[in-house]
């Protein structure tokens, strides 16, 4: 089995890193057929000013308690109602825009007998001077459910979190997870795309839709899968996806997300023609957010759009008793805009484990990040880009298969490199390949057409680096040895080719008329990489007038010189 070289980074000053495999005088051998790993400290001085553990944003909050109760699908209202006059309404039917807006339903008087055949559930009661309003969510389960002992699969994806963060932010969650149920955290998850939708197609369709420069690591440009902008006006349902290939299985299905709409339909995409799951949590967000009358129970109190999302997965993981289940919620707000507010989730996240360890022990569960963060100024530090670089990801598998040799073969993922192509991998082993052996088939296996990924269930073969998955050279968390470059005149001469290079871009785009042209203003960091022959400047300069920070990687073998920029 290949092993790439690994540094363990626990001090101020960067490690050198060596990887053995490459000592060879081999002239013709390149630094890119490895990988170097190096695990960074999470608290780096350089990181400090991101780290606020005592802060939360809800410490002086107040606990609403609604006027109203949603019980078996039906509205109770509360003694405490007395002199309001109460009605309620439903919000669970989404029209063909899906993730844009809701059907709902007509008023109905309180109290009422009425049975509400639906997830979401408006209520408003009203007396002379206040309307107090609230949303209540329940999971009603459809029919057709069909008995199966198949493993529930549950993916919960905290949007903008990197590995870092999850270590800094959620100790005692970490702890939790590792030390009650063996999850196994896996250090060197690399993204392959920009932001949520680049990188969670490759999750959830096993397709990538962005592509990318590989000059870096000295190979032809990675060309997307999916042209993005033709699949953007195009349905979906004909695809093969996660949710919808394991409701054909016999799953039952949910999807959550906040802020936006889904990733398939971001920005302004067609997404599925159908609904893409059987219970559907959006239109919680939308009324959520287009009424103020839910100011008092939802936004003011102790409530939060990641605490209503894990209630709702809750809910569900609780319904259809021996029917198997799967669910992808994505909270985004908690850690979107800023890193400060995932730290007092901590406590969310764990209470919300050990409740439903009993649950949580017969499924499969993949606790994750998109990517990392981008929000105040981090982009600018050394190891802040890194971050963005490596999303967090945690596995969890079923208790029945712990120390086993699946479970052998997940531990030995902890420090390989790793995408969510493989990820998708795995989502279709567990539902295509390993119930037929009882999950005893760690063999290595090739998952063509299923999926261009390798499932962390079985071996897995040759090198993985930046050559051999499909990681855009940008987005390489691979570590090679750079030395820093000081000579002011070939600083000069990489920043001006870099702005030479932006203008160009722009001028290309039709966007000159738009922009303004850009010049080389002051280097932050230029670094040289020697490959055989060839020397790679790494090189991160400010421009003018923007202001803006970019980065460019400049190969130069035998007086070629090829390009790619980070923008």
């Amino acid at each position: 089995m290949f092993n790439p070289s690994i540094t363990y980074y626990d001090t101020a000053q960067l490690a050198e890193t060596y990887n053995l495999a490459n000592s060879s005088t081999n002239t013709n051998k390149s630094i890119f057929d490895s990988c170097p790993l190096i695990l960074f400290n999470h608290l780096d001085p350089e990181l400090l000013k991101y780290y606020h553990p005592n802060y939360n944003p809800k410490a002086n909050c107040t606990v609403y308690e609604p006027l109203t109760d949603l019980n078996n699908g039906r509205i109770i209202v509360r003694e405490k109602a007395k002199g309001f006059k109460c009605k309620a309404r439903y919000a669970q039917c989404i029209l063909p825009v899906k993730d844009r807006t809701y059907i709902a339903g007509a008023w109905v008087n309180l109290p009422s007998n009425f049975t509400f055949k639906c997830d979401i559930v408006e209520t408003k009661c009203l007396s002379e001077r206040t309307i107090e309003s609230f949303l209540h969510m329940q999971i009603y389960e459809k029919t057709g459910a069909v008995a199966s002992s198949r493993h529930d699969v549950y993916i919960l994806i905290i949007d903008s979190t990197s590995s870092f963060m999850a270590k800094r932010s959620w100790p005692k969650t970490l702890k939790y997870l590792k030390e009650q149920v063996e999850a196994v955290q896996m250090e060197f998850l690399n993204k392959v795309g920009d932001n949520s939708r680049p990188n969670g197609f490759p999750l959830a369709f096993g397709k990538s839709i962005e592509g990318g420069s590989r000059d870096l690591v000295g190979l032809p440009p990675l060309v997307p899968d999916w042209n993005d902008t033709a699949i953007c006006h195009e349905y979906l349902d004909g695809y093969s996806y996660h949710l919808l290939d394991y409701r054909k299985e016999g799953y039952k299905t949910m999807i959550a997300q906040d802020y936006d709409v889904g990733m398939v339909y971001y920005p302004n995409c067609i997404g599925f023609n159908k609904s893409e799951a059987d219970h559907t949590w959006r239109p919680f967000d939308i009324r959520r957010a287009e009424s103020v009358n839910f100011k008092k129970g939802l936004v003011e109190s102790c409530s939060e759009r990641h605490l209503e999302m894990l209630e709702y997965l809750e809910k569900f993981m609780h319904s259809y008793h021996g029917t198997p289940k799967i669910a992808q919620v994505w909270p985004t707000t908690l850690a979107h805009e800023t890193l400060k507010d995932l730290f007092h989730s901590d406590d969310h996240f764990l209470a919300f484990f050990q409740k439903n360890k009993k649950i949580i022990d017969k499924s499969f569960f993949f606790f994750m990040g998109d990517h990392g963060p981008r929000r105040e100024g981090i982009g600018e530090l050394r190891l802040g880009q890194y971050e963005n670089l490596n999303p967090f990801l945690m596995v969890i598998i079923p208790a029945v298969y712990r120390n086993t040799a699946i479970h052998t073969q997940v531990k030995k993922k902890t420090h390989e490199l790793m995408t969510n192509f493989d990820l998708h991998a795995t989502l279709m082993d567990i539902l295509k390949l390993q119930p037929a052996s009882n999950f005893t088939d760690v063999t290595y296996r090739d998952m063509m057409p299923i999926s261009k990924g390798s499932s962390l269930l079985r071996e897995w073969r040759g090198p993985r680096n930046c050559r051999t998955l499909p990681i855009p050279s940008q987005y390489c968390i691979c570590q090679y040895n750079k030395t820093e470059v000081t000579q002011d005149e070939l600083k000069l001469k990489l920043g001006q080719f870099l702005a030479n290079q932006l203008n160009f871009h722009l001028f290309t785009q039709n966007l000159s008329e738009r922009c303004q042209a850009q010049h080389y203003n002051r280097s932050s960091s230029i670094m040289e990489i020697r490959d055989g022959g060839s020397k790679l400047y790494d090189a991160a300069v400010y421009l003018s007038p923007s202001n803006g920070l970019f980065s460019v990687s400049r190969r130069n073998l035998l007086g070629y010189y090829s390009v790619y920029i980070s923008i």
